[in-house]
């Protein structure tokens, strides 16, 4: 029989029912309103203001969480369920202590409740109580076999200990129960990764972005490993590679020219051995521009096969998704051939389409006006002047530098830069481009 107050003619169990699948499809205004109206019209029902603790919770309310807590537990103080979710509220509040014994209570109360394990699994965990989180995590899949969210977490915590391939396992067969299990995808890419299987972590961090395009640590974790970053940019009448040992006698010519070098960056060594730079270059392009925070090219004419210029990113921040550009040709007789922009077009076309950047930034020295109306013309920003910002290498004089930035938002609203790739490169690198073109 229905519990039904007179003056409403509404139910319980349809008040009730309608919070619960209010919550449990996001619509937490609607939720809390119902939970409200059941509070008034039943004021000893522990299980609406547990309900409204929830809803409270997940909107950072905490105060108001707290207190709807309590009023379950002080209305049913034996409800296993209502402490453990109260512990849970807590550790989000970082009441490290307070959280641990609510979930104690519960499982004094229910010690077969795997929530609760799991609840309890994630606190030692934050707090890097491993071997703890460990055997609170195996306690709830010994009860619940097929508890996907317990399975992830217990890979968390191997992985922590590292037990890389212990955690493999744990998240594969999380994953088969589930798989559209963004997290557990994510998280099976960074085990791999650490195993150094690259192609199998970055078709899981796809994977992870195609069920979640905003899950931005998944993105940023492909980023990192994206094979694009090695591969050639390949133009019209230029191809842009990584350095290898066999550029080292170009780069060295390039290093020893004075009037190139004192405009392209005063700060890279000159006067390197050619077998020095050789070595230097080979250990170098074994590593992945994610160890070394930056990616240098050669700049190669395809008519003459002959490197003519030199482009970097150099100080990338994956988190940030940005990095500093810089492009220069040794002899200045390339200047005025379409070559300088036809190479940055391609690096654009890089940065923002093939691996994902946010910003891009360029330094110019303050007496290189050719550099800087440059700069501009294709739609950079100049953000900042800084005067006597650095030191000469020779230490006798202040540089001032101009800072240009430019968004990927500008890069997409950029006509200029539209036309220009249509003509150079024969496409139009502003349009936005998915994982799967890469």
């Amino acid at each position: 029989m229905e519990i039904t107050k007179p003056i409403t003619g509404i139910t319980l169990s349809a008040l009730l029912q309608a919070a619960v699948q209010c919550q449990q499809a996001g619509k937490l205004q609607e939720a809390e309103k119902h939970c409200l109206q059941v509070c008034t019209l039943f004021p000893n029902l522990p299980d609406a203001f547990h309900l409204l603790a929830i809803i409270y919770a997940q909107t950072g309310h905490y105060q108001a969480a707290n207190d709807n807590f309590s009023k379950a537990i002080d209305i049913h103080p034996t409800r296993a369920d209502f402490y453990s979710n109260y512990g849970n509220a807590l550790w989000k509040q970082d009441r490290i202590e307070e959280a641990i014994y609510y979930c104690q209570q519960s499982l004094a109360l229910d010690a077969s409740r795997a929530e609760t394990h799991n609840i309890l699994g994630n606190i030692l965990l934050s707090q890097n109580r491993l071997e703890e989180a460990v055997t609170s995590f195996r306690t709830a899949l010994e009860i619940h076999p097929t508890y996907v969210h317990a399975l992830n977490n217990l890979g968390n915590a191997l992985q922590k200990l590292n037990q890389a391939e212990d955690a493999v396992i744990c998240y594969r067969q999380a994953l088969k129960l589930q798989a559209n299990y963004p997290e557990a995808h994510n998280n099976l890419g960074q085990a791999l990764k650490s195993l150094g299987r690259l192609d199998e972590a970055i078709s899981h961090f796809r994977s992870a972005i195609q069920l979640r395009p905003d899950f931005h640590k998944a993105a940023q974790n492909y980023l990192e490993i994206d094979p694009a970053w090695i591969k050639p940019l390949d133009g019209e009448k230029l191809t842009l590679r990584r350095y290898s040992e066999a550029d080292a006698e170009y780069l060295h010519q390039c290093y020893k020219n004075n009037t190139f070098m004192t405009q392209y960056n005063h700060y890279i060594p000159r006067h390197q051995r050619i077998e020095d730079l050789a070595i230097k270059l080979r250990e170098t392009n074994a590593k992945h521009p994610r160890q070394l925070k930056s990616i240098d090219w050669i700049i190669i004419k395809k008519a003459t096969k002959q490197p003519i210029g030199i482009a970097n990113l150099v100080e990338i921040q994956f988190h940030h998704r940005r990095a500093e550009f810089l492009i220069g040709f040794a002899n200045p007789e390339n200047h005025n051939k379409s070559y300088g922009l036809e190479a940055t077009l391609l690096v654009l076309d890089y940065a923002f389409n093939r691996v994902g950047l946010n910003k891009l930034i360029t330094v110019v020295y303050s007496d290189n006006a050719f550099a800087q109306k440059n700069s501009l013309a294709l739609g950079f920003v100049q953000e900042s002047y800084l005067r006597e910002q650095i030191m000469e290498p020779s230490g006798n004089k202040f540089l001032d530098l101009y800072g240009n930035g430019m968004t990927l938002n500008d890069f997409r609203n950029n006509k200029r830069i539209l036309k220009l790739s249509r003509r150079l490169l024969g496409f139009d690198i502003t349009r936005p481009q998915c994982l799967e073109d890469n």
